[in-house]
């Protein structure tokens, strides 16, 4: 990571005092000494601030900032009050850009990391927040995040015109930031968008895979076009190549209109996608130049992408040949090779009959066969056989079955040798035994176990059946009578089972299961449960919520009520705080009954009740009971693309009564259907009717003919 500032020249002097420190730091760090760490950090910051060294100051408060959060989570409130306090008093508009950039990322990473708890809570919008940030809504952290962002790159022209290389140590320069002239406007634009990434999950009422929407992406995308923007007019090539190739390729994941599309009069292959052919066009542009190897490099990657090894091992071969000297150039012929190596793959059962023919699956590429070899418990080897498979000219990997006869009863090791050297070859346990074992838990504490031949199905009599613990040390041994069963007592104790008899002795172990949850567990020791309930799950704040409990014992199979038994019920809000208690005792029936009114004022969610070791949840909203109800006749008929239908529906309050001459906004969404699955619903109309005297109202649907196969329309509506 890259931030932040450095205004003047400092003397060597004050340069080595401050190197010296960071020394320390790194010392106590290795040592993990986290007190020590906050201490030196804040004598650096303490200096850096009498000096107005901005550099030294960011880095240490960050530094003490981090230890300060592992020792109290809690101070990354305070911390980032400081921030925010600091972005308003100085009066460097460099600090204060790189300032808005870390605050901006320091609230991304706390939204993203509570982001399940703050999907249970409703937004609340148009209102100040809270001064404790724990009780803030999504939108709250989202509106937060794109205002500092914003505030960060607002004079562009101050960050392209400011090396970062003046803020070292502060700053870690990259390779990459050599092709955008060390500037710090790449720095803050990629940690913004970096941090839009990281809450972009969190956005509601938009579609997945529509951007137009999506306030987040559509700054994103405003980020990204600046960019490319600035560094083209600078003449700086290298980092307009870069940025619009990280815009390419972050679009052609987030907006599914950025996808590939059907191909028109007749035309097939990669050509017809749009990400490719934005990539074609940047290539012939900058072909001349040596950064045009990472337009390659995406190249071929996409090709890989797409299952043409082929095309992406030309793309390889022609960029290595046109910019040799380049300093990535490695990475074209690492892919190169990933698409040039042999590659193995074979999938075999571990246990088979005897002279049973078993199947092995095999994957391969760029390999003209293998071996397969068993060696008995002495390592002796007992059987070979060589496979050869058809090398495919296209590099792709291929899939073939072969077949492989299992010798006599025994425990073997399998290993599989490809014609080429490799590093290592691939070895797995194989038996071979005629057994195979049925397991059936009994009434009365007891365990039966039947004793077959895996290929006939017939029961093997005087079979010794063999039990385990858990570090499978032989507990028991049983041995099977005419029928090739035995029953005998249960034991918690037991966890493996496996049959031997005569020469026969290849059968691994196996895990016995009992067949219910809990079944290691001592069956003779009761449990204390709980169940809880409510009126309802969704209230509304300042309502009551009635808690009906019941208590109970458990043992094995049987419940009995518990009366008489004292119990606390805890009411906890949204964040897991306490907002009521109540004592109760149950009556003769085991239940209890209690009731708690909610706040009027507080923060919508999940509330959960507790009692015991019993939790139950509850959701709290701000929500208006409807009035009335919209009902859509059903359709019955087939239509085709290009198609209008006329959806009817009809408008009645809950008493029956039809209401008469109401607005009524309607939006249509379209969302495609292939054999395997249906995509994300698309907005494609909106308007407004009006319901006639009857309530009846008419929404005209045309069904628009799509680029993809098919599609399921649905129209919504609200008076």
């Amino acid at each position: 990571m890259m931030v932040l500032l450095w205004l003047g020249v400092i003397p060597a002097v004050q340069a080595q005092t401050f190197d010296k420190l960071w020394k320390e730091v790194e010392q106590a760090e290795k040592k993990s000494l986290p007190k020590t760490v906050i201490k030196l950090t804040d004598e650096i910051y303490q200096k850096g601030e009498k000096e107005k060294n901005s550099p030294q100051m960011l880095k240490a408060y960050t530094w003490r900032m981090k230890y300060r959060e592992m020792l109290n989570p809690d101070s990354l409130y305070a911390d980032l009050k400081g921030l925010e306090q600091w972005v308003k008093q100085t009066d460097q508009p460099m600090d204060r850009a790189i300032l808005h950039s870390l605050i901006a990322g320091i609230y991304a990473d706390y939204a993203a990391s509570n982001q399940w708890q703050l999907r249970q809570r409703t937004e609340i919008v148009d209102q100040t927040p809270a001064t404790d940030m724990r009780e803030w809504t999504a939108n709250m952290f989202i509106e937060k995040v794109r205002t500092n962002i914003k505030e960060a790159l607002a004079d562009s022209v101050l960050l392209l015109k400011t090396s970062s290389r003046g803020y070292i140590p502060f700053v870690e320069l990259g390779e990459t930031s050599e092709y955008y002239h060390h500037d710090m406007y790449h720095l803050l634009a990629s940690r913004g968008i970096e941090s839009l990434n990281r809450i972009e999950r969190l956005s509601s009422g938009t579609l997945p895979g529509d951007i137009s929407s999506d306030p987040v992406k559509q700054d994103i995308i405003s980020i990204y076009r600046n960019m490319i923007s600035a560094y083209q007019a600078a003449g700086l090539n290298e980092g307009y190549v870069l940025a619009l190739l990280n815009y390419l390729q972050w679009r052609r994941m987030a907006d599914q209109a950025f996808r590939s599309f059907q191909a028109k009069n007749g035309l097939i292959g990669l050509t017809q996608d749009p990400y490719l052919a934005a990539l074609n066009e940047l290539k012939s542009k900058f072909k001349s130049e040596p950064i045009c190897a990472e337009v390659y490099l995406a190249q071929a990657q996409f090709a890989i992408e797409k299952d043409q090894p082929v095309s992406a091992l030309k793309l390889c071969d022609e960029a290595i040949g046109l910019y040799p000297s380049y300093h990535r150039i490695n990475a074209l012929k690492n892919l190169r090779q990933e698409i040039l190596s042999p590659y193995l793959n074979v999938n075999v059962i571990s246990q088979a009959f005897p002279g049973e023919e078993i199947k092995l699956r095999a994957s391969h590429k760029n390999l003209d066969g293998f071996t397969v070899r068993l060696f008995n418990k002495a390592k002796k080897l007992v059987k070979e056989q060589h496979y050869s498979v058809l090398r495919p000219e296209d590099y792709r990997t291929q899939d073939t079955v072969f077949t492989f006869k299992s010798p006599e009863v025994g425990a073997y090791v399998m290993r599989i040798v490809p014609d080429i050297r490799a590093k290592r070859d691939s070895e797995s346990e194989f038996n071979v035994t005629r057994f195979k074992v049925l397991t059936c838990r009994l009434p009365g504490q007891q365990y039966e176990v039947a004793a077959l031949d895996a290929q006939t199905g017939h029961p093997v009599p005087n079979a010794k059946i063999i039990l385990y613990s858990n570090d499978e040390k032989v507990l028991q041994e049983f041995t099977t009578g005419e029928e090739g069963k035995v029953v005998f007592p249960w034991k918690s104790e037991y966890r493996y089972l496996k049959a031997s008899k005569g020469v026969d002795t290849a059968m691994p172990k196996r895990s016995i299961y009992g067949g219910s949850y809990g079944y290691y567990d001592d069956e003779d020791e009761a449990t204390e449960s709980m169940t809880l309930l409510t009126d309802r799950s969704l209230y509304r704040p300042g309502q009551t919520v009635y808690v009906k409990g019941i208590a109970y014992m458990q043992k094995s199979d049987t419940a009995n009520v518990l009366p008489g038994k004292d119990y606390t019920v805890t009411l906890l809000d949204t964040n897991n705080q306490e907002v009521g208690r109540k004592s109760v005792r149950t009556n003769e029936f085991g239940s209890f009954t209690t009731d708690f009114a909610l706040p009027s004022a507080c923060l919508n969610g999940m509330f959960s009740l507790t009692a015991g070791e019993s939790r139950t949840n509850i959701r709290v909203e701000d929500y208006k009971r409807p009035t009335f109800d919209i009902t859509f006749e059903k359709q019955t008929e087939s239509y085709r693309l290009g198609d209008e239908v006329q959806v009817k529906g009809k408008i009645q309050s809950y008493s029956g009564v039809m209401l008469q001459d109401l607005p009524v906004k309607y939006t249509v969404k379209r969302s495609v259907r292939s054999f395997w699955r249906i995509s994300e619903a698309v907005q494609i109309a909106s308007g407004e009717v009006t319901a006639n005297g009857n309530g009846e109202f008419t929404i005209p649907v045309r069904l628009e003919e799509s680029a993809r196969i098919s599609g399921n329309y649905a129209a919504g509506s609200k008076g």
